[in-house]
């Protein structure tokens, strides 16, 4: 099967799972405090993340050698370079990785309270684009390294993928077709949980590339990305304790019910399907324009919450109009070296 078509498959895949992930967090989500929510999620996440360890056909499966390459960042030239002082852990991936972990979603919620779930929602589609950004931009410092560039992104590509997020976000609009509430605290709480998602995203990514160093199997990639990802929640755990303590202090936002639980294992399962087939997308094809697949995430997030949440559709025409607006970005099919700007 050519590259892209397995990739863009592999990206349908991956937006059809992580779709319901709204609902479950809609449902999960009973605290006023976001740190300790994020906490559990970690838990469950890490947990439904095991057995992928198993699933992945990966050749090389070296569980020592992948930890000691956590501690590994990009050099000048495209190449993995250990760190040797302090100030070199904080070129690694693997740190900001779990930084990114412990605040991205939690800021998603914290940002809700603040400011219309609606805004939040547009400005965290943003995330995807930055990621895209970033995987560009590792492509084109490989690229100098003697290798063939592993992500690629045209001008033609970039112009869709923008034109995916306006149909995203009339989606999004569709839901109430008005903002109630705006304030410039939780538009910067949305950013900056919008910047932290897309460097969750792709330090991943970035991470399982590093440790892969210098093969490209896609299995061997995946797992790799997997490990970093178990790795980086594990690494986020104490970070969103310590949220919690520092801005809610009363820390009554711990307990849980055991329906709550289960939707939170659900949601985990869901999540690492869904992160599973993304690493896919990317790690199959060098075309990062199948991304943009992923901009049909909220016509089906506004189906499982208009049927199994208290949410009501008040603009069905701006549905139909964004979600084609989405599917016209992904008509022109991608080619698999797109022309670098």
């Amino acid at each position: 099967m050519n590259p892209t078509t397995k990739g863009t498959l592999w990206a349908l895949a991956a937006v059809t799972t992580s779709s319901c992930l709204p609902l479950l967090f809609v449902y999960t989500h009973s605290s006023a405090d976001p740190f300790a929510w994020r906490s559990w999620l970690l838990v469950f996440q890490v947990l439904t993340m095991l057995p992928i360890f198993l699933l992945v056909p990966s050749g090389k499966k070296q569980w020592r050698e992948s930890a000691r390459r956590l501690l590994s960042y990009w050099g000048t030239g495209g190449e993995p370079l250990r760190i040797r002082t302090s100030r070199d852990l904080l070129r690694t991936p693997a740190l900001w990785m779990a930084v990114s972990l412990a605040v991205d979603l939690a800021f998603w919620v914290w940002a809700a309270t603040l400011i219309d779930p609606l805004v939040v929602t547009i400005i965290f589609q943003l995330m995807l684009i930055g990621m895209v950004w970033l995987a560009a931009r590792l492509g084109r410092k490989l690229s100098n390294a003697d290798q063939t560039s592993p992500h690629v992104m045209g001008r033609m590509h970039w112009m869709l993928m923008i034109l995916s997020f306006a149909g995203a976000a009339v989606v999004i609009w569709s839901e109430t077709g008005a903002v109630a509430t705006l304030n410039w605290t939780g538009i910067l709480v949305a950013l900056a949980g919008t910047a932290a998602a897309s460097g969750g995203l792709w330090t991943t990514v970035s991470t399982g590339r590093l440790m892969t160093w210098p093969g490209n199997d896609p299995h061997d990639l995946v797992w790799n990305a997997t490990f970093a990802a178990v790795a980086g929640r594990l690494g986020a755990l104490p970070l969103t304790l310590l949220g919690s303590a520092l801005f809610f202090p009363s820390g009554r936002g711990f307990g849980i019910a055991w329906t709550t639980a289960g939707l939170l294992a659900l949601a985990g399962t869901f999540d690492a399907v869904g992160s599973l087939a993304h690493r896919y997308s990317l790690y199959t094809t060098s075309s990062l324009s199948v991304q943009r697949v992923m901009f049909l995430a909220p016509a089906l997030q506004m189906l499982w919450l208009w049927a199994f949440a208290d949410v009501s559709i008040a603009n069905p025409q701006a549905l139909l109009v964004g979600t084609g607006i989405v599917l016209l970005a992904n008509l022109g099919w991608q080619t698999a070296q797109p022309s670098t700007p």
